[in-house]
């Protein structure tokens, strides 16, 4: 995989795990980010590569409802773009998405599953994936959806629920750890498990999507009980509310395909990730 692949969004959370990927598969890869041009504003006039991983976008949920527009731009727009830069190249892309599936019909959630905006971040994400497919219909863009559930690992904002808890574990002045809802599980994918499916789907043909998970749930209260096992502090559960209204309580990913389609499957177990999460919030 001597290849050139370009990577947006190449320095938030998921980026640096997925271009050291690349580098370790053989890939010579492409960083962009935002300083290099908005996505949103026109077709990116990169160089001529093979492939593309779009990462960039808006992610953290709560922000959409209360701005959602930027989500649109961003993670909508953006994709027209990109996919308009493989139209005219010939590169293939890997676009990630999240959070389409909304409220489980069923468990574990396969690919087959209705698309359900349950947000106005899921909102832009389905709409994103609509381009996609409208693109490998209609101009023959060679496109893999990937679909990764929760995910978690060194590096991640501060905001999201793991880091929060391990932080507050950590912090002395802390008497205990709160949350909004202790109740709602999870499916939690190590960031590092996500940058070798993208890897694998590379080498695929288009095909997709394809659900990033474990396979298995936690809820906020398992989660924190572990980090604090895990810390030797142990602290009292603070629920402060509000729950949210139609909060969705379990969420399962069905990863089947893409264990028999790419030959991949999670590898790095939630008690491993967690302690390694932990290492580097205590570095």
């Amino acid at each position: 995989m001597a290849d050139l692949v370009i990577v947006t969004g190449a320095r938030g959370f998921v980026g640096p795990h997925v271009v050291r990927a690349l580098r370790d598969a053989g890939c010579v890869v492409l960083e962009r980010v935002r300083s290099d041009g908005d996505l949103a504003e026109a077709r990116p006039t990169w160089p001529r590569a093979r492939h593309v991983v779009h990462l960039a976008g808006r992610t953290f949920v709560p922000d959409a409802w209360s701005n959602p527009a930027p989500f649109h731009r961003d993670n909508v727009l953006a994709t027209s773009h990109v996919l308009e830069y493989c139209r005219e190249t010939g590169a293939t892309l890997v676009h990630v998405s999240s959070y389409v599936y909304g409220v489980p019909q069923r468990l574990p959630i396969d690919e087959s599953h209705p698309l359900q905006p349950f947000n106005p971040y899921a909102e832009s994400k389905i709409a994103a994936e609509r381009a996609v497919e409208d693109y490998q219909t209609r101009f023959g863009v060679g496109a893999t959806v990937v679909r990764p559930f929760n995910l978690y690992g060194p590096g991640q904002d501060t905001r999201f629920l793991i880091p929060t808890i391990i932080r507050q574990a950590l912090d002395p002045s802390l008497d205990a750890i709160t949350v909004a809802d202790d109740r709602p599980r999870r499916d939690y994918l190590h960031v590092d498990d996500l940058a070798a499916l993208i890897v694998a789907a590379l080498r695929a043909p288009s095909g997709g999507p394809y659900n990033a998970g474990s396979g298995e749930s936690h809820s906020v209260r398992d989660i924190a009980e572990r980090v604090g096992e895990m810390t030797g502090r142990r602290k009292l559960l603070h629920v402060s509310g509000p729950v949210r209204p139609n909060e969705i309580l379990d969420v399962i990913a069905d990863v089947s395909r893409a264990r028999s389609a790419l030959g991949w499957r999670p590898r790095i177990g939630f008690t491993e990730g967690l302690q390694e999460t932990i290492e580097m919030v205590r570095a």
